[in-house]
């Protein structure tokens, strides 16, 4: 599954620049933490009380398309 340049940005300022494009590449662990700290991201996003639409507006599909490639490996 391909990432926008947004999503992948945000995926690349956390791994650096050697992480793949394609979720489907990352290994399962890794992925599973990025997964984890989207998440945290996504939650502190919304414990805030100015949620941060923009930040929302790309974590929120990054953390779907992780979940769908960890659940065709299931």
């Amino acid at each position: 599954m391909e990432l926008t340049d947004r999503e992948y940005e945000v995926v690349t300022n956390v791994y650096g620049d050697e992480t793949p494009r394609d979720l489907r590449e990352i290994d399962t662990d890794q992925l599973v933490v990025i997964h984890e700290r989207v998440s945290k991201a996504v939650q502190a996003c919304y414990e805030e009380t100015d949620v941060d639409r923009d930040s929302l507006g790309i974590l929120l599909p990054l953390e779907g398309k992780i979940v769908q490639v960890l659940h065709k490996r299931i």
